[in-house]
């Protein structure tokens, strides 16, 4: 198999090692002995997807077992030896019985474990990802949020599970534990939250909908503003119909980023060198949507490119008197040109430095 298919194929596995750690009412673990350590450390270094050596990764392999003959007990040990078999297993052809045969091997080692009633989450969840029939990845679900309740993954795959189940009110209480215990991250996982968002719109759910919305928006106020405007720009302003304050701010947050034909245009105007051609899509950007930070940006650079610093002042002093957040504001400042801050009134230019605690 080609190094690119195997590494496509081994990103795809859940990192169960980051996802779930033991619980707190896990008994107390068998300490590893040294050569456990060493052959854990191999698993890490050869047998992951980013990264994945099959030398090493067959002597891991060989030497968990070996472990797990000495001390069956060592309970991370036999997680390591499954995940290690698991992704082994992508070393062959797919449907080849040697891929099949390595799966099964994994799998039977964390069913194993599961049939022993092991009290941490990690092999239930494993197999709830693997497992065809849905009464029992549910049952697998469930089981491993009673041991971790804060495992995110398990969290959002029973939420979904329940949803499908029509037990809407069961499945919002719990994508909301997942929200509070995995926060948005990036825009894949804000599209993902926005999802379920509008399935429980559907299922006749619209506060619950609202609330999710809220949570994510909630959540990323730590981000810059255009980039909340992006990873929201695909909500549905009808899901925060049951929350009026959260539809005001969703509209409130949009023509940070929509609208900007003329910004476009400028873009790709400055790149094929139309400097000037430029400078008018973006003072036509500010007649049509003044909002997005970006032309200021631009504008500024462009003025000072053409040798005109008192442009590129101006036109940084009329966004720094009409940006209406602070944070925003100094950010923006701080990273001026020292042309276009030499060039700005002095006004302006002490009183935004008062603002952005600059002396």
């Amino acid at each position: 198999m080609k190094a690119s298919s195997l590494s496509c194929a081994l990103m795809m596995l859940l990192p169960w090692w980051a996802e779930a750690q033991p619980p707190p009412r896990s008994a107390p673990p068998v300490p590893l002995s040294a050569a456990a350590r060493e052959a854990m450390q191999l698993a890490e270094q050869g047998c992951q997807s980013d990264g994945y050596d099959e030398d090493l990764c067959e002597r891991a392999i060989s030497r968990l077992e070996a472990s797990v003959r000495e001390n069956p007990a060592q309970l991370e040990v036999r997680l390591a030896l499954a995940q290690a078999c698991w992704n082994r297993a992508f070393q062959e052809r797919p449907e080849s019985r040697s891929r099949q045969n390595w799966q099964r091997r994994s799998m039977d080692i964390f069913q194993e474990l599961a049939d022993r009633k092991v009290a941490d989450a990690r092999p239930y969840y494993e197999l709830s990802v693997r497992q065809k029939d849905d009464a029992r990845r549910m049952a697998l679900l469930q089981r491993t949020v009673e041991l971790n309740p804060r495992h995110a993954r398990a969290n959002q795959d029973l939420a979904w599970g329940l949803l499908r189940q029509g037990k809407t009110d069961e499945a919002s209480q719990v994508y909301q534990r997942h929200l509070q215990v995995s926060p948005v991250r990036d825009r894949q996982e804000a599209r993902e939250n926005l999802r379920f968002a509008g399935a429980l719109a559907q299922a006749q759910r619209p506060r619950q909908a609202a609330q999710v919305l809220e949570t994510v928006m909630d959540q990323m106020q730590g981000e810059r503003r255009a980039e909340r405007c992006l990873l929201l720009q695909s909500a549905d302003p009808r899901l925060a119909k049951a929350r009026p304050n959260v539809r005001r701010a969703l509209q409130e947050l949009r023509p940070y980023c929509t609208d900007m034909e003329h910004l476009d245009r400028a873009v790709d105007l400055e790149q094929q060198g139309r400097v000037d051609e430029a400078v008018t899509e973006l003072e036509q950007q500010m007649a049509a949507n003044p909002k997005p930070e970006e032309t200021y940006v631009m504008l500024e650079r462009l003025y000072l490119r053409k040798g005109q610093p008192e442009k590129a002042a101006e036109v940084t002093t009329h966004y720094l008197r009409s940006e209406p957040d602070a944070r925003e504001k100094c950010e923006r400042f701080q990273r001026l040109s020292p042309l276009t801050l030499r060039a700005m009134d002095t006004s302006t230019l002490e009183a935004t430095r008062r603002q952005c605690g600059q002396r």
